[in-house]
């Protein structure tokens, strides 16, 4: 929870900087508008799966992670792809999204290392109905991302 408070800090200082400086509106990458639907997509997926895992659904929740998780990879691939349309770019509102993406890209690199970790633990039946914390705080701090995510994407 520490962690996403100071997440939570640090791409709230990107928004203020972006109301403070007072930029024109800006135009976000087309891919990055196929970015959101894949993050939304991704988030779905794992509510879907903590259900299953409540449930002791495990091979469901082992798949539906497993679906997010592939998500989130390409997610990711959009993200950076999306850098080459930022770079591109002369506008004034490419200081504030490019920093922004690539902070965000670190921060989904860890949620996506903690995607890996609580599919190798659902596969081992470690997460179930009794055992199923870890996986929930991962999948808190991924709907944190898409949420983020979103809202600046969507402020633009």
């Amino acid at each position: 929870k520490l962690f996403i408070f100071s997440s939570s800090i640090l791409f709230l200082s990107f928004i203020v900087a972006w109301l403070l400086l007072k930029l024109p509106e800006m135009i976000i990458p087309e891919i990055y508008n196929a970015a959101s639907i894949i993050i939304i997509i991704s988030s779905v997926l794992l509510i879907i799966s903590q259900v299953n895992i409540r449930k002791d659904q495990i091979e469901k929740a082992l798949w539906l992670t497993g679906a997010s998780l592939l998500f989130g990879l390409f997610f990711s691939l959009l993200q950076v792809l999306g850098w080459n349309e930022l770079l591109d770019s002369n506008a004034a509102f490419r200081n504030i999204l490019l920093p922004f993406s690539l902070v965000h890209f670190v921060h989904v690199s860890v949620g996506i290392i903690l995607l890996i970790s609580v599919f190798k633990k659902i596969r081992k039946y470690r997460v179930h109905s009794k055992a199923r914390n870890y996986a929930a705080n991962v999948y808190l701090f991924w709907h944190f991302l898409g949420i983020i995510w979103l809202v600046f994407v969507g402020a633009g």
